[in-house]
């Protein structure tokens, strides 16, 4: 069964209005059809976008060692002394001068201006001269069998930095308090006080992993698919340290009978010696804050109660402002991971603030639909998006293989989605209704500025592995027979047969997430998919920390709130943590009315480009073009076939369930020439 409609675009906004849209940004992309295949760099414009990598590299490596300086001895001695003179601090004078100043002085240097300039240099970088993948990735890609090939030398390398960066606050920290004549209790303060810097430490690395629009995450070349898990892997580090945190603190003050000075006093001077114990009581409010969105975090709860766990994910909205009223220097600290998460944030809401324009949305059979967006912004083969279908789930993001190349449709991407579960089996519903009642579904997209890494051009066999549809390599392979022709050998194994069973048809309303109701037809603004320009990628990220900083800087400078009277210190602190916020939205305002020069689609629509007539292949012709070997394979034999005959590198390519992933990485991660790569979603 094949039932297909397509959509004109009535709905879509005119001309005038699309600037925003249509604002087209590289971003490791091709402008044009053409353009991956004859356009390059010169030899010096390579040149310096590798040394204006190199440099944006620098300045984050700065920006991460800033916080980690601050526990060292260097910084009273080397930094915070000289600096307190430039605030007009005089030691032997008490109060005198800014003190308060020293610290947003030291962050500001150390941290906020390198992410700054970094994040505006790659930027323009990227849309000139974008990065390549590192000579370094085959190697960082391999999986040693010493850890049974679970983890790779790069997933190795970053649990080592992260856990050396630990060490070293955790160290520096307990050495500087402490002395030979501590008692018991001593011991346990100093560790819990160490504890807490370390968790600092990962509060300020845990949220630049999480967004889809992360430009540290473009530079080491992460997709955002695959940088989840380091951000689940520095959040279960952080509620560790939390905890031992928490617990220390709990030991030290049981040993001294005074459990009570962990809770909020009534009748106490909040100014003074009542201050301690708020501060405490909202540092146990900040970690159960962190305890609870672990627990929702969990895989099961995560994927059976997603809205759950989606919800529970605003607690760290309340977690760091908690964390911020129990020490307030903490602000510091966080300020330029709270704008860069918040910035991330807002230019996904700027590409998804209105449906996705679709061209073509139809049930190639029982179990696959196939849905084509219009899509003005390039895209590379390999690349995932992300789509929400509110009929279905207001908060559930789907992540989705891209099964076209612009080579062959331009201004058009195309996903296919086959039924697995609950919400794809709802989408296959919600489709069909939509074509019945003639009218167009309402989907948004959203898909991350970094594309998945080229096939590097040293192969000489290519392998593909998939558990059944082949749907993550069919970009790929098309996009080979393009720019490649016939100077590769590729080969195509697929596990399953194409049809399993399962009928969408036969499903009742009680298997899909919740009954839908379809739109009444009524015109409904969708524009083509498009990333916002670098322009105002720059702008955005220019003004949020020129707003953000600004107003936080007016805010801190004298503590003007909490100066009279004292007792306003929470105020103080709270106003602080709000401005930083609001100066983001601020920025996002006034960049959303910064007109550009209205641009044309830099991509032509399907009807008005094609690739030599080429029409796409159904899955029968594609089968039996590529010779596709289906069924189970003995793959250590075929590995071997392979490596025998091989003239130089085989890039590998899986695509299915976690046992196909292992069987691959247990035969072939091995095989010195052998370069495996995983289409696989880490959500």
């Amino acid at each position: 069964m094949t039932e297909g409609t397509q959509f004109p675009p009535t709905a879509t906004p005119k001309q005038d209005d699309q600037e925003y849209d249509y604002a087209f940004s590289n971003m490791n992309r091709s402008e044009s059809p053409t353009a991956c295949v004859s356009a390059s760099p010169s030899p010096v414009a390579r040149t310096l976008g590798i040394v204006g990598h190199g440099v944006v590299g620098l300045l984050l490596i700065l920006a991460v060692l800033t916080p980690l300086a601050f526990n060292f001895p260097w910084y009273a001695t080397d930094f915070s002394t000289p600096v307190s003179v430039w605030w007009g601090v005089n030691p032997k004078v008490k109060g005198s001068g800014h003190s308060e100043m020293v610290m947003p002085t030291y962050f500001f240097f150390g941290m906020v201006l390198p992410v700054v300039v970094a994040g505006v240099l790659f930027t323009f970088l990227q849309a000139k001269t974008p990065i390549g993948p590192s000579p370094l990735a085959p190697f960082l890609h391999r999986k040693p069998k010493l850890f049974k090939c679970l983890v790779s030398y790069g997933e190795i390398l970053f649990v080592v930095v992260v856990v050396t960066l630990n060490v070293l606050v955790c160290y520096y920290e307990f050495v500087k308090r402490y002395k030979a004549t501590n008692h018991t209790a001593d011991t346990f303060k100093n560790v819990g006080t160490a504890l807490g810097f370390t968790s600092l430490i990962n509060l300020v690395l845990i949220a630049l992993p999480a967004t889809r629009h992360s430009f540290w995450m473009e530079w080491l070349n992460i997709p955002y698919a695959h940088g989840l898990k380091y951000h689940r892997w520095i959040s279960v580090l952080t509620i560790v340290t939390l905890m031992a945190h928490l617990v220390c603190f709990l030991v030290y003050y049981a040993i001294l009978g005074k459990l009570m000075k962990l809770l909020p006093c009534a009748n106490c001077d909040i100014a003074t010696d009542g201050m301690t114990n708020w501060e405490y009581f909202f540092g146990i409010l900040s970690v159960l804050c962190f305890v609870v969105m672990a627990v929702t975090a969990l895989p099961y709860v995560r994927r059976h109660y997603y809205s759950v766990f989606y919800a529970t994910h605003f607690l760290f909205i309340p977690a760091s402002l908690f964390a911020v009223f129990h020490w307030g220097n903490i602000i510091y600290f966080l300020f330029a991971s709270m704008v860069l998460y918040l910035t991330n944030l807002m230019l996904s809401r700027a590409s998804t603030s209105t449906p996705v324009t679709l061209k073509h949305a139809a049930q190639l059979s029982s179990e696959v639909v196939e849905i084509t967006f219009k899509c003005v912004t390039g895209y590379s083969p390999g690349d995932a998006v992300w789509i929400k279908v509110p009929a279905l789930s207001k908060t559930e993001w789907h992540p989705f293989s891209i099964a076209s190349t612009p080579l062959e449709t331009p201004g058009l991407l195309t996903i296919y989605v086959k039924s697995l579960g609950k919400w794809t089996t709802g989408l296959h519903h919600y489709i069909r209704d939509c074509h019945e009642k003639n009218v167009q579904p309402i989907i948004y997209m959203d898909c991350g500025y970094k594309s998945a890494p080229p096939i590097p051009a040293t192969h000489s066999d290519v392998v593909f592995v998939g558990g059944d549809m082949l749907v993550g390599f069919q970009s790929w392979l098309h996009h080979i027979e393009t720019v490649g022709g016939n100077r590769l050998k590729i080969r195509l194994h697929v596990t399953q047969d194409d049809t399993t069973s399962f009928d969408v048809d036969a499903t009742t309303k009680q298997s899909i997430p919740g009954n839908f109701d379809v739109h009444n037809g009524a015109p409904i603004e969708s524009r083509p998919y498009s990333h916002v320009s670098t322009v105002k990628r720059v702008l955005l990220l220019l003004l949020a920390f020129a707003f953000s900083g600004g107003l936080l800087i007016a805010v801190t400078y004298g503590n003007k709130i909490q100066s009279t009277p004292p007792r306003l210190w929470l105020v103080q602190r709270l106003v602080q943590y709000c401005v930083v916020v609001f100066g983001c939205f601020l920025a996002y305002g006034v960049t959303k009315f910064v007109n550009e020069r209205p641009r044309q689609p830099l991509l032509p629509g399907a009807g008005e480009f094609s690739s030599d007539g080429k029409v796409p292949l159904t899955a029968h012709e594609l089968t039996a073009h590529f010779n596709v070997q289906s069924g189970r394979t003995n793959l250590a034999d075929v590995f071997h076939e392979i490596e025998a005959s091989a003239a130089s590198t085989v890039g590998v390519y899986v695509s299915g369930p976690k046992s196909l992933i292992k069987a691959v990485d247990a035969q072939g991660q091995g095989i010195r020439k052998f370069q495996i790569r995983h289409e696989v979603f880490e959500l």
